[in-house]
């Protein structure tokens, strides 16, 4: 109604979320050369917007339409740290000594639930489901779209013949998300050589190494679902890996402690 503009945004403190966890730690502290910590939290995110300045939509309903699973939910998030001082060599030898002992192994483990995913579409033609251009629809899932674990496959991450193209004049009846994404199965592990030079001053070798079983992580799915002028579901790749974490990085480094 102004003229000269095309939006007019308006924010307001008008949205809510909530976050629910179990937090669970453990520790061992060191004794007989070994400390171990694990750190455990189950937990649910859910809201209307993930930032401050998410839209809220206006033609549908806002508890519909926007609230779900934060796209930073995780429900599980388990992180182990763990440190073992190999044990020392004893023989008559110093120089063998100096080279056998003072060894350390540590590392970090992390296991992490994937990201909540939505699933987005579009058609071969240009087709106008709900008569207005501020408003988009969303897919129609008719089934559970998730997999159990022992059926997935590189190609088949989720079941995509549940999600139809929505009728002219809906807004789809899907969620804001309908799956998860990859999660995290990591191990960072280093092995140091402490070099003792005084009572006080020593140098520290170090090798580490990031993914250190160099597993493949993926990161990302194809969730963009297209469908022909039949309603059929044309994209081949729906359901398909089409990225992963970085794989097994070294490095090498030396510090000095003083």
């Amino acid at each position: 109604p102004i003229i000269g503009y095309n939006d007019i945004f308006m924010s307001e403190p008008a949205a809510s979320s909530n976050y629910h966890s179990l937090q669970v730690t453990a520790r061992r502290r060191f004794a007989r050369s070994v400390q171990f910590g694990l750190a455990w939290t189950w937990s649910k995110a859910m809201n209307y917007a993930d930032f401050d300045n998410g839209a809220v939509s206006v033609l549908a309903s806002p508890r519909y339409w926007n609230y779900g699973l934060s796209t930073f939910d995780r429900t599980h998030n388990v992180r182990i740290d763990w440190t073992w001082e190999l044990p020392k060599a004893r023989t008559p030898y110093r120089a063998l000594n100096y080279g056998l002992n003072h060894w350390q192994i540590s590392g970090i483990t992390s296991m992490i639930s994937g990201e909540p995913l939505g699933i987005s579409w579009t058609n071969v033609t240009a087709i106008d489901i709900t008569g207005t251009a501020s408003q988009g629809a969303r897919v129609d899932v008719t089934g559970n779209p998730v997999l159990p674990k022992g059926e997935r496959t590189f190609s088949r991450n989720f079941r995509t013949e549940v999600f139809r193209r929505p009728a002219v004049g809906t807004f789809g009846n899907s969620a804001p998300t309908q799956i998860r994404g990859p999660g995290v199965n990591n191990w960072d592990i280093v092995v140091m050589k402490n070099l003792p030079i005084r009572e006080q001053i020593r140098m520290q070798f170090r090798v580490e190494a990031y993914n250190a079983f160099n597993q493949t992580q993926f990161r990302t799915l194809d969730t963009a679902a297209r469908f022909d002028n039949a309603g059929n579901q044309v994209n081949t790749r729906l359901g398909e890996f089409l990225s992963a974490r970085a794989p097994r990085i070294l490095q090498l480094a030396l510090r000095f402690y003083f």
